[in-house]
């Protein structure tokens, strides 16, 4: 590509050189749209207002009309706010509100001390690392494992890797799931009460020891348990 008397020679043709200001280059597109994108997946997840609302906006802007850079600055501008806004989100109150509309406090599963978390890690006997996708609880074999809050079972099945599992839908796109129980006493589409007992712990599946492995999920995406549950000591 070369320049010449105010146009451009692309692909052997000369065409007018944009004016300043009308359209933005090629890295500043690409910047922009992962701006957007990083504060869409921020925003998007308190509400369809406020920041997000504003990001789709400018999403929507950006397809339909051609935005100068000006446009852009300003509006990135206005951004610290709402950056402060988010980095704020407080996701334990919004756990509790979204399933019950109020706030409260999740309970933990069982009795006992986190001594597995989550988080990638080397795999045992292979090479390679694997995602834990929750917490282990090291607790006593036969000791009742209860919901963290209330909501529907979905699923009481074994698996070969997770041993005997309750899955329970909790609403908004949240869900838990308990597994390597010894014994279930819930059944599927049964309503749950926070605190009530759903089995026991065991060491079902690929367990080498009693525990309890439990996991959170948002819309099917695995959230660190220990960023919902009440602050606790881990094992040392």
């Amino acid at each position: 590509m070369a320049w010449k008397g105010g146009r451009q020679e692309y692909r052997g043709q000369w065409q007018p050189e944009a004016p300043p200001g009308k359209t933005l280059p090629g890295w500043a597109w690409q910047a922009l749209v992962a701006l957007l994108v990083f504060f869409i997946v921020l925003g998007a997840s308190q509400s369809g207002m406020g920041v997000a609302g504003d990001v789709v906006a400018m999403a929507r802007r950006a397809v339909d009309d051609d935005i100068t850079y000006d446009d852009v600055k300003a509006w990135v501008a206005k951004l610290p706010e709402a950056v402060a806004t988010v980095a704020g989100f407080d996701i334990e109150k919004f756990w509790a509100r979204g399933v019950t509309g109020k706030q409260s406090v999740l309970t933990w599963p069982c009795e006992g001390e986190a001594v597995s978390f989550f988080g990638w890690r080397a795999n045992v006997g292979s090479q390679g690392m694997s995602l834990h996708q929750g917490i282990d609880i090291a607790a006593e074999e036969g000791s009742k494992v209860v919901a963290v809050t209330e909501g529907i079972v979905t699923g009481v099945r074994q698996s070969e890797s997770y041993g005997l599992m309750v899955e329970i839908e909790h609403g908004q796109g949240f869900s838990s799931i308990y597994a390597h129980l010894g014994s279930v006493s819930v059944v599927k589409d049964q309503k749950v009460k926070k605190g009530e007992t759903i089995g026991t712990v065991g060491a079902s599946g690929l367990a080498t020891a009693p525990h309890l492995h439990f996991e959170i999920r948002k819309d099917g995406l695995e959230i660190d348990p220990l960023t919902l549950l009440p602050p606790k000591s881990r094992a040392q």
